[in-house]
């Protein structure tokens, strides 16, 4: 398949590979290593980046979904340099020489030129090949000047298979023509073509010169088996098997040579690691490039396996990387936080990292400028917030070490910073918009996760800060991170439904939900939400001017979904409650929307709640109290208490729910 490589340091120019699924990463490094070669660049060290995520050579193409035609950016080492260039590049060729990054390792180098000088002995074995078949077409000519002119019929044929099947091939372009596929093919048939009639031409040239012998060629007369003709075919058939044999050995070599390709030498040095105390030692002592480098080795390393990771961690790894990821060079942080990412996907290393105090490291970069780095920074913290089950002793502890100091507030910065940088980075396109969305909605699934932790449940529903930030994501364009804000918010009602009424904002995103997005989990959960508005005499007049209300309500009660109905019933019964705001609620025609149900009930029991709902509103306000008891409340408390009315089970969330030591 094609895939298309940019990079603003060549703005002019598009690098085009042909790779497979099957790939790694390190190969389509290669392919760009020997682009760049060409035009006098394979110091320019890159990453490679994909939907805002940066690639990591050991993994292979498929493992990020890349397809036919995908585009991939290439991203400088040295975002620094790479600044200075865009400057220079408005006014500049793409011919700049400019070294953007610390330059390829020696092993890198002396790989690459050896791949390219197997490319170029493979052009000039195709280049002789070429010439001996014009040698050939004389040679299959001649034939018929000799005694066995009929010997023709076969080395003319052989001729043709070798013009018009040897594929054709270029250093610089790769292989062109129509039977380059069969390469392989072509190598070994006419190898074993070019050998039988290497042995026929052996045999004539053999017979002719024993006749020659036998008869002497008296006084060098030329005549009967010593012949001019006779003469002519031994000598012939003797140059033409010498012809056939270097042909045969040109294929042949051709037949192994053709089985390398581009990155099978560097591809190895790319994904190899160097020896772990060089790289600590680098990163620690080393300037700037040097420490820029071991980050980057380091993420590569510990993504290469968990050997590795441990062997990192042994040498001390977590203190360096930690000093690392508060470097002033983005490009040092980007990898060092992404080298703590894969470090703490082993519980073990994730303890020993929340007991040594990284996790305010974490927090703190969660206010970095550098959107990958907060990205890097968000996905480690939720590595350590949403450890699995058979670790659950631990995940109690690790999550207060998150909100402790000013962890919170720290979440809810990178909730509102997300945002910012989707709205106001617009030079960032496609790439950079899903990188921001994907840490919105890791900042959102941390905060889900610290809520269904009953003790740090209490402490964010304490603040008004956490509210505010998961408001704020209910405004992303993002499902998911909409559905994990809004469990958060329903989980942090259980303890103080006060401080989610006091969302103003709020009420209006949860009414305009249903108009902006076709999701009935969503629905699900807004409605619920909003039944805390309609609990509190307050919210609940302001729910009912809503001019959204009716709307949104209606379109809840058309999903069919028997649940949802129950909780739209159960919304406008609450608005009967209190004269003035029942008298509004009768206005704005909400027993449309109860009568909508009663007539489409998905279940027996949204019918009985619809239809008492509007007997509710119908009724005069004097004689309510003679109605009988209503059992909505009851009815709508089978869907479960209170105090599960947040779980994960009725939130249809796919997170599974913490164990009982979290609670």
């Amino acid at each position: 398949m094609i895939i298309y490589v940019e990079n603003k340091a060549f703005p002019f120019r598009t690098f085009v590979t042909l790779v497979e699924p099957t790939d790694k990463i390190a190969r389509v490094r290669a392919h760009l290593l020997h682009s760049l070669h060409e035009i006098g660049r394979e110091d320019h060290q890159f990453r490679l980046r994909f939907k805002g995520q940066y690639l990591r050579d050991a993994f292979y193409l498929e493992d990020y979904d890349i397809g036919e035609n995908a585009v991939v950016k290439m991203v400088p080492m040295s975002k620094r340099n790479d600044s200075v260039y865009d400057l220079k590049s408005l006014t500049s060729s793409t011919t700049l020489n400019l070294d953007l990054g610390p330059g390829q390792t020696e092993d890198v180098k002396s790989a690459l030129y050896r791949e390219l000088k197997g490319f170029c002995f493979r052009e000039k074995l195709i280049s002789d090949f070429s010439g001996l078949m014009y040698m050939h077409f004389l040679a299959s000519c001649l034939t018929l000047l000799t005694t066995y002119w009929y010997s023709f019929s076969w080395t003319f044929p052989l001729f043709l298979i070798g013009v018009i099947f040897c594929p054709q091939f270029t250093r610089i372009g790769g292989y062109v023509g129509n039977y380059t596929h069969w390469k392989y093919v072509f190598c070994v048939v006419y190898a074993v073509g070019a050998l039988a009639t290497l042995g026929v031409s052996l045999y004539f040239s053999s017979v002719q010169w024993m006749s020659i012998v036998n008869h002497g060629c008296k006084d060098w007369v030329f005549v009967d088996a010593c012949s001019h003709k006779h003469v002519f075919t031994a000598i012939f058939f003797s140059f033409n098997s010498l012809l056939l044999l270097g042909a045969a050995i040109i294929v042949a070599i051709l037949f192994f040579n053709f089985r390398l390709q581009i990155g099978d030498y560097i591809e190895k040095f790319l994904v190899q690691e160097r020896d772990i105390e060089d790289v600590m030692k680098a990163a620690r002592n080393g300037k700037l490039k040097e420490k820029r480098t071991a980050a980057y080795e380091l993420a590569a390393m510990a993504a290469s396996g968990d050997d590795n990771k441990f062997r990192i961690v042994a040498e001390d790894g977590l203190e360096v990387l930690l000093s690392l990821a508060l470097s002033s060079d983005d490009s040092t942080q980007e990898h060092a936080v992404e080298a703590i990412e894969e470090l703490l996907i082993i519980p073990s290393i994730q303890d020993n990292f929340v007991e040594m105090g990284g996790v305010k490291t974490l927090t703190a970069l969660l206010r970095s400028e550098n959107s990958k780095v907060m990205q890097e920074a968000a996905s480690a913290l939720y590595t350590i917030v949403s450890e699995s089950d058979e670790h659950n002793e631990h995940k109690s502890s690790n999550q207060s070490a998150v909100v402790a100091d000013h962890g919170i507030d720290d979440l809810a910065y990178a909730s509102h910073q997300g945002t910012i940088y989707c709205i106001c980075i617009d030079d960032l396109a496609y790439a950079s918009h899903q990188g921001t969305i994907y840490c919105q909605r890791t900042v959102a699934s941390i905060f889900l996760e610290l809520a269904f932790n009953r003790d740090i449940r209490a402490q964010l529903a304490s603040r008004n800060i956490p509210a505010q930030a998961m408001t704020h994501l209910c405004r992303s364009n993002d499902p998911e991170t909409q559905r994990y804000a809004l469990q958060t918010l329903e989980l942090l009602a259980i303890e103080s439904s006060d401080m989610i009424c006091a969302q103003e904002e709020l009420l209006d995103i949860l009414l305009e939900l249903p108009l902006k997005t076709m999701d009935e989990k969503l629905y699900l959960i807004a409605g619920k939400i909003l039944l805390y508005y309609a609990e509190n005499k307050a919210t609940c007049k302001q729910l009912v001017e809503n001019p959204s209300l009716k709307e949104s309500l209606t379109i809840f009660a058309r999903t069919q979904n028997a649940v949802l109905q129950k909780v739209v019933a159960k919304v406008i019964f609450c608005t009967t409650e209190h004269k003035r705001i029942k008298s509004k609620a009768k206005q704005v025609r909400l027993d449309k929307v109860l009568g909508y149900i009663r007539d489409n009930a998905a279940d027996r029991e949204a019918w009985d709640m619809a239809d008492q709902g509007l007997q509710a509103m119908n009724c005069d306000d004097d004689n309510l109290s003679t109605l009988p008891t209503l059992s909505t409340l009851e009815k709508l408390n089978k869907m479960g208490s209170k105090e599960q009315f947040g779980s994960k089970t009725s939130l249809g969330s796919d997170v599974k729910p913490s164990g009982s030591s979290s609670d």
